[in-house]
């Protein structure tokens, strides 16, 4: 068994130091704090109306804004949109919580975000109920570690496509907006992304996207390649196209998800299987991330996001919408952009 159900009181005990030594994956339920959490986000946002087609939120439609709040070399706080063909999409809100140095409140990076000319505080129940809830999952699979290590807990806002047709927009769109060396870039990261086997190595996945380019020998190693996908992690179920490569969130202790959505999966690795993990709006899906394993020798779990391409009328198609919650180690650099601001 490689998903088990648990409630609060699990956690309380502390079971899921236990429980990761034994299952890639936790889903917590009955806790009325998670579906609180969710519907917190989805009202700060604008996301609330469910059809992806017909309604947008602020938060999708004001590409400056976007551009506002992203945060120049920083993958793990701001606004961002990330689109690498054949590897992930989507677009993204990320802030870290962490406790005050000074009085132990809680506080945000970014403590605020653009909409409109002005800028919008988080509001101060996300903060709470994030931190306390991820809190008390750290303490439960790590409680010795959780006492003295000084961590943050992230808070991811994820929207996803919802469908091939708009992947390859965004792209396009994307791709064409730069200059040649731009777009010759975004070739070799297509590329890369489709490296699998022996091409998916350090240094080598560089060579052959590099390789893929040159008229002549590209079909050579792109038959090769192929020949290896099928057997490979990236090979996806018909009608299935991969969004998010496989991989361990390296930089955190622990993954939690949360979310409403209509035709993407997320699946966890098991004994060579891909399972499907339950994402819904009232439970928290919980995993093993990267940090775990050198911290407390829990293995963590390899996962990937899928898109289903249904056939029929795109239309009625509903938002992707998850929220991660995660465990990272809280650094130096947050307390010194809080500072920077405030001068």
């Amino acid at each position: 068994m490689a998903i088990l159900n648990v409630t609060p009181r699990a956690v309380e005990r502390g079971d899921l130091s236990r429980l990761f030594q034994n299952v890639q994956a936790v889903i917590l339920s009955e806790d009325e704090r998670i579906p609180r959490l969710f519907r917190s986000v989805l009202d700060w946002l604008g996301l609330h109306n469910g059809n992806a087609e017909y309604e947008q939120s602020p938060f999708e439609m004001n590409l400056l804004d976007l551009a506002r709040n992203h945060r120049e070399g920083d993958m793990q706080t701001g606004d961002m949109l990330r689109f690498v063909p054949s590897s992930f999409g989507h677009l993204a809100r990320k802030f870290v919580v962490f406790p005050s140095a000074v009085d132990q409140s809680l506080e945000a990076l970014p403590d605020a975000f653009y909409l409109h000319d002005r800028r919008v505080p988080v509001p101060h129940n996300i903060l709470e109920l994030a931190w306390n809830l991820m809190s008390e999952v750290f303490r439960s699979a790590l409680p010795r570690l959780a006492s003295t290590l000084p961590y943050a807990v992230e808070v991811d806002v994820l929207i996803y496509p919802t469908s091939r047709a708009e992947i390859h927009k965004l792209h396009t769109l994307l791709a064409d907006s730069g200059g040649f060396w731009s777009q010759l870039g975004h070739r070799i990261d297509a590329n890369k992304a489709t490296a699998v086997g022996i091409f998916d190595l350090k240094v080598i996945r560089d060579m052959f996207a590099v390789t893929c380019l040159i008229p002549g020998i590209k079909n050579v190693a792109q038959i090769l390649n192929n020949g290896m996908f099928v057997a490979s992690e990236k090979s996806a179920p018909e009608d299935f196209q991969i969004i998010g490569n496989p991989h361990v969130d390296g930089m955190k202790y622990i993954t939690g998800l949360v979310g409403c959505r209509d035709n993407i999966h997320t699946q966890i690795l098991s004994a060579k299987r891909w399972l499907p993990l339950p994402v819904t709006a009232d439970s928290l899906a919980l995993f093993p991330a990267g940090k775990m394993t050198s911290s407390g020798d829990l293995p963590a779990t390899r996962h990937r996001v899928l898109l289903c391409n249904r056939q029929g009328n795109e239309r009625t198609v509903k938002r992707n919408i998850t929220l991660s919650l995660s465990i990272v180690d809280r650094r130096a650099s947050y307390r010194e952009a809080k500072d920077h601001k405030q001068k």
